[in-house]
């Protein structure tokens, strides 16, 4: 089943759109690692300082890879400034259920 990685991050206001880059560059670099699928970056609709960072992965044991490769530092490196700082929490969820809309 495939897992999906969230990490809930306040950046500061005059990071944001910095922040919003940094993802998008990380994104395109993890793109074509085996066993990633997806990323999206989520800023709460009731609080715009409130952003979270999911990556959806075939398994935990993929992310785990990509997490322990020597390159993960590399590929990560535009957004690991903010995260590294504003990070509120990280967690792993394994999805049991998934609908797709018709």
């Amino acid at each position: 089943m495939s897992v999906r990685v969230m990490v809930r991050s306040r950046p500061r206001a005059e990071d944001r759109e910095a922040f919003e880059k940094a993802f998008e560059e990380v994104s395109s670099a993890v793109r074509g690692t085996p066993g990633h699928l997806r990323d999206q970056l989520l800023r709460d609709a009731n609080d715009d300082s409130l952003y979270i960072l999911l990556a959806e992965w075939e398994s935990e044991e993929a992310f785990r890879a990509w997490e322990d490769h020597p390159r993960h530092l590399e590929m990560a490196a535009p957004i690991m400034p903010f995260v590294a700082t504003t990070t509120e929490e990280r967690r792993i969820f394994t999805v049991r259920i998934s609908v797709e809309s018709a």
